[in-house]
């Protein structure tokens, strides 16, 4: 942590939050890790689709399963909050080295996925409009595609931080590595 930037009360509460120790044990294992980035994205997915059906009729379900989503969503998000221990969340000077080239390494693989989507995106309106589909048939998928870029512009250097996430040595590997390793004398 650097001690140039001296942590705020709002610092120390979101990183004592983002390092508890009692949820743990629920993303402990890769398995358990990847079912939780799993359901996070189903849940958002969901979510999005609620939204955009809710903005395309006039019935409540689209609504509702948005709601629905959103009270999911939310402890989802912390759990992969707390798996990555807050890497996408704090600050720049409460991460070490290490944590900020994690930081950056999910941003760039993020950045390079979503760079390929556009330009999947694009080429395909490209491809609809240039005399396949009238331009006016295109305005509802592309009305929709827009909220789902900008989910994954937010969330998918979460969902990679998420699954990069390794495995946490047991206290008993490191003191028997310790116990087996030759001293430096």
């Amino acid at each position: 942590m650097s001690t140039s930037t001296p942590a705020t009360r709002y610092d120390k509460w979101l990183l004592k939050t983002m390092n508890d120790q009692r949820v743990k044990r629920y993303h402990a294992t890769r398995g358990a890790r990847r079912r939780i980035v799993a359901a996070h994205i189903a849940v958002t997915a969901a979510g999005l689709a609620g939204m955009v059906a809710s903005y395309l009729t006039s019935s409540p379900w689209p609504l509702a399963v948005l709601l629905i989503a959103l009270v999911a969503w939310i402890p989802l998000t912390g759990m992969l909050n707390s798996m990555t221990r807050g890497l996408l969340e704090l600050r720049s000077h409460l991460l070490d080295e290490r944590q900020l080239a994690e930081r950056g390494t999910a941003h760039a693989t993020a950045h390079r996925i979503l760079f390929w989507l556009l330009t999947a995106e694009l080429l395909g309106f490209w491809v609809a409009g240039v005399g396949y589909v009238p331009m006016a048939d295109l305005a509802v998928p592309l009305a929709a595609s827009l909220p789902l870029l900008w989910a994954l512009h937010r969330l998918l250097p979460l969902w990679i931080a998420a699954l990069r996430v390794r495995d946490e040595p047991e206290d008993d590997e490191w003191d028997e590595a310790a116990a087996g390793a030759p001293s430096a004398a």
